[in-house]
């Protein structure tokens, strides 16, 4: 069966997540994507395992970053300083559909790898570039990870806790994983477009600029008013069935009731509490609302009476909106994400049988897989410079020079 986008060709120039991430996912579903990395010491993504990620993982003997983040792909190395490494890339782009990067401005101008130094090598690339603030203004050129340009910049971070607390330090790429998939959707319109007029372009993404889309209802908000966003706290929740409880082993239950009024009567049964369906303070929206802070410790007290095991069978036997909140490692063990498909298990080469996450978006008739694992450091070099129609002799010679 043919793959869906069997005999596109992507070339990633750069690395951490949010880039790489839309290019593994390409792949999936049949590209064929040339990751190129610095020779020596290769992508950070390749050690950042094993360095314990900064505290925020423990190492393991599967590479499991690397494998989510770059399977499905071929690694070239190429010194990317030289001229005759800049002649390597500008010649994969002569032949490729899409270009990926990650560099700023003044690192595309460095290294000659512009949009218009590609497109003038090869007219129908689709050049797609993720910065973390743009490609204009007076920050264009400085370096923005998710957890500054995504999370603290934009706004995310600052409601995204309790006033009186300190906020909250973000989980390792969670804003690349969504800028990828932004990144994502350009690089596919750009194909599409191309297919009805001939003509390739350049897609623009920042990790700044999808925090911002992703605050959308806040940010629309001070657009309009002028005011800054609203911050409830969760003992002020004007709809207190929408809200967070705590069990009585110190587990959480998110209500998520937006419209409350058809659920009231049930809810109210469900947790014992039918009086509070006729209770003048409680009876409507309007009355919740002026009697919120009232209504919550009420219902606090209710959920503390029972453990977080109880609160899911009895909330699981009623027509309630709601989720338990679980930890990552009940998520890999949740009975809907499993029946989905979320999760994959995969016979690795060297790991032997290994789970991973699946590529999000689902088509009927393209199904996506795992093509090949995320490859060793320069492992297709030969293979590539081979087909650009470099010699063996003039292979070993760029190696020599640490050009490869």
């Amino acid at each position: 069966m043919v793959k869906g986008l069997e005999g596109v060709k992507v070339v990633e120039v750069g690395g951490a997540f949010a880039m790489p991430l839309a290019g593994m996912l390409m792949g999936s579903w049949g590209a064929e994507v040339i990751h190129v990395e610095p020779p020596g010491r290769g992508d950070l993504q390749r050690h950042l395992l094993a360095a314990g990620m900064a505290g925020w993982a423990k190492p393991h003997q599967i590479n499991y970053i690397w494998e989510h983040v770059d399977r499905n792909k071929k690694s070239l190395t190429v010194n990317l300083k030289s001229a005759e490494g800049q002649e390597i890339i500008h010649r994969l782009a002569e032949e490729a559909d899409v270009f990926l990067n990650n560099l700023r401005p003044y690192e595309m101008e460095k290294f000659n790898l512009g949009y218009d130094t590609i497109s003038a090598r090869n007219p129908r690339i689709v050049y797609a570039n993720l910065t973390g603030y743009g490609q204009q203004g007076p920050e264009k050129n400085t370096g923005g990870y998710d957890s500054v340009a995504f999370w603290a910049r934009s706004g995310v971070m600052d409601l995204m806790h309790e006033p009186d607390g300190a906020p909250n330090i973000s989980r390792p790429a969670y804003g690349d994983s969504i800028t990828s998939q932004s990144l994502l959707a350009g690089v596919m319109a750009a194909l599409f477009i191309r297919e009805r007029t001939g003509e390739g372009q350049e897609v623009e993404v920042s990790l700044y600029n999808s925090a911002i889309f992703a605050l959308g209802t806040d940010l629309s908000g001070c657009l309009i008013t002028g005011e800054d966003s609203i911050r409830p706290t969760r003992q002020t929740m004007s709809n207190p069935i929408r809200n967070i409880y705590p069990t009585s082993d110190n587990r959480w239950i998110m209500l998520g009731m937006t419209t409350s009024q058809p659920y009231w009567p049930n809810f109210c049964k469900a947790i014992d509490q039918s009086e509070l369906t006729e209770d003048p303070r409680f009876s409507n929206p309007e009355v919740r609302t002026e009697n919120a802070s009232e209504l919550v410790s009420i219902i606090e007290r209710v959920f503390r009476t029972r453990t977080y095991e109880q609160w899911k069978e009895i909330l699981s036997l009623n027509k309630l909106i709601w989720a338990p909140l679980q930890t990552p490692l009940e998520v890999t063990q949740d009975e809907q994400a499993i029946a989905n498909d979320y999760f994959c298990e995969w016979d690795h080469p060297e790991y032997g049988s290994i789970k991973l996450l699946n590529n999000p978006i689902k088509l009927s008739r393209t199904p996506a897989e795992n093509v090949c694992k995320a490859p060793d450091l320069g492992e297709h070099t030969d293979q590539i410079l081979e087909r650009l129609g470099y010699e063996p002799e003039l292979i070993e010679e760029l190696r020599s020079g640490g050009i490869i």
